[in-house]
């Protein structure tokens, strides 16, 4: 338990919260659109792969300063929070209830009507704007086009611009660059990639896809088809095509969409196919836009099969920093330390993943090679005993040490909404000055500024009851977290304290005050490397933080 706090920590903390408070300067957020399946008014089935063409398409050209669109995992998770399926019909209100969920301020929704011939087909659209708070037509306006559906590209980025100029009249660009942008991918190679991306039959995607890039080249279209390439190369990479997934991955470049998701499974194909130059590389290069802690520990891990366990520490270091109660994150931890010989360093975080895995053979083996390294010979006995029960290869790489394989340990799963959120974090930030904020971001960051002055009088119960009200409508608020944390601690919740700070460096890594409250907690505990591991970190992100160097020196000097 955390002791009672005296009046310096009481004034630490409010310090804390102040500069919390002026770090979170008010940056004025972006347009956050959703954009739904349009309706199909005709009875030709087969034209229904247009439905969710629009989603595709505006999320890709939509992507200018003050404008987001959310994404195809977000919108899911969104309609499963309501309880609704993308694929109902559903009315405004219903829409609204799934942008609301989505943390959209904008609705794009329409219907569409095929015509013509098997010869000449054509497309008739109707879509509208509708702003979410108040439920209305924006600007009172519908939007309609109609023409060949080989034109379907081109009405969508008119549509695009017409979405853009009603928000922001002053655009930098015309109607022609947008559409331009819209149509910059052969009319046959965008039907079979919206095709592709949407059938569930693993084999007919590949095939969709394929053909896409396939018709993009043969049209003589410049550059690359890069949601195709993106598309197929995690296709292949679950296929366990690790090969021909890091071939497709690798010619993504920065810029492209899934650039950053790209490098994440170019990461894991090259590591499974043996070429770690390649899969550090491209992890290094998305820990420095992205530092999630799944991306911080492959980087590690990567680094670590290539040989460079050094270089693979930090980046470990701020993956348990993160979340310490990961086994990935410390084996991966325990095992760079070991092969950069930091034997005590190493049986540290391999000991914590004994304890939480008993039937952990490998990290019984590593570990019992460490302890002997460290001359601790009987506790590496017992370890070696462990690692001879559970581990099914002791024999073999008993016999022939050199050929232990690399154990570095990946994390395949990535949080796809948390690398969303947070590029559009900085997004945000970059754009700040030429971007309004929502009324419900000014009402969120309006309380957030209530909450720090509660805080700040001593007024911790009204201060809750805020903060929940703020999580309930942004589960991703960093911030909110935070302050939550502070709140616990004051009242000696120490698990309640660490889950929320926990919370908040999960949601914002580069909040050096959350990093800070942690290795506090930690070293009451006398954790002294997780307590480590989160100071390293604050000093990493602020390295003049006065805080965090006085934490340094009460961790050094072991109090």
């Amino acid at each position: 338990m955390i002791q009672p706090m005296g009046t310096k920590l009481r004034f630490k903390i409010v310090f804390l919260i102040l500069l919390l408070a002026c770090s979170a300067a008010k940056a004025l957020a972006a347009d956050v659109i959703i954009v739904m399946p349009f309706e199909n008014r005709s009875q030709s089935s087969q034209h229904n792969w247009v439905r969710e063409s629009f989603s595709i398409l505006l999320a890709d050209i939509l992507d200018a300063p003050g404008v987001t669109v959310v994404n195809s995992d977000e919108r899911l998770q969104a309609f499963d929070q309501v309880r609704l399926s993308p694929t109902d019909l559903l009315t405004r209100a219903a829409m609204i209830r799934v942008a609301e969920a989505a943390k959209a301020n904008l609705i794009v929704l329409g219907e569409f009507d095929i015509g013509g011939d098997k010869q000449n087909v054509t497309i008739a659209i109707s879509a509208r704007l509708i702003e979410v708070e108040a439920g209305r037509l924006i600007g009172n306006k519908v939007f309609n086009f109609s023409g060949p559906l080989s034109d379907l590209q081109l009405m969508q980025g008119q549509l695009a611009w017409h979405v853009l100029y009603e928000r922001n009249p002053s655009l930098s660009y015309t109607k022609e660059q947008l559409v331009r942008r819209a149509t910059n991918v052969p009319p046959r190679a965008y039907e079979s990639y919206v095709k592709g991306v949407q059938t569930l039959d693993l084999r007919l995607r590949e095939s969709f896809l394929k053909r896409a890039i396939q018709e993009h080249d043969t049209a003589g279209a410049p550059g690359h088809y890069a949601q195709a390439l993106y598309e197929l190369g995690v296709l292949q990479y679950r296929q366990t095509e690790f090969e021909e997934a890091v071939t497709m991955l690798k010619q993504l470049t920065k810029g492209d969409p899934h650039y950053e998701e790209g490098l994440f499974y170019l990461g894991l194909a090259a590591f499974k196919a043996g070429a770690f130059n390649d899969a550090a590389l491209a992890l290094e290069t998305l820990a420095g836009i992205a530092p999630l802690p799944e991306i911080l520990n492959n980087t590690g891990a990567a680094l670590t099969a290539k040989g460079e366990n050094a270089r693979a520490l930090p980046f470990l270091q701020r993956a348990i920093a993160t979340n310490a109660n990961d086994t990935v994150y410390r084996f991966n931890y325990g095992y760079a330390a070991w092969r950069n010989q930091s034997y005590d360093e190493a049986a540290q975080q391999l000991r914590a993943v004994v304890g939480s895995n008993a039937r952990d053979g490998e990290a019984w083996f590593v570990l019992s090679k460490c302890l002997a390294s460290a001359e601790k010979a009987d506790e590496a006995a017992k370890a070696d005993n462990e690692a001879k029960r559970y581990l099914s290869a002791y024999a073999r790489w008993a016999v022939a040490p050199d050929k232990v394989p690399v154990l570095s340990r990946m994390k395949e799963d990535l949080n796809e909404l948390s690398l969303a959120r947070l590029l559009r974090q900085q997004s945000a930030s970059t754009t700040s000055a030429q971007t309004r904020a929502t009324p419900q971001q000014i009402s969120q960051q309006q309380a957030l500024d209530n909450i720090r002055q509660l805080l700040a009088a001593n007024k911790d119960a009204e201060a809750m009851a805020e903060l929940q009200r703020v999580l309930a409508a942004d589960t991703a608020n960093a911030d909110a977290y935070f302050l939550r944390g502070i709140v616990y601690t004051r009242r000696n919740e120490t698990e309640n304290a660490l889950r929320s700070f926990q919370a908040a460096v999960s949601w914002n890594p580069r909040m050096p005050e959350a990093h800070i409250m942690l290795g506090r907690i930690y070293l009451a505990r006398r954790d002294t490397a997780r307590a480590l591991a989160h100071c390293k970190q604050a000093l990493e992100l602020d390295p003049q933080n006065r805080e965090a160097i006085a934490l340094k020196q009460q961790i050094e000097i072991g109090r």
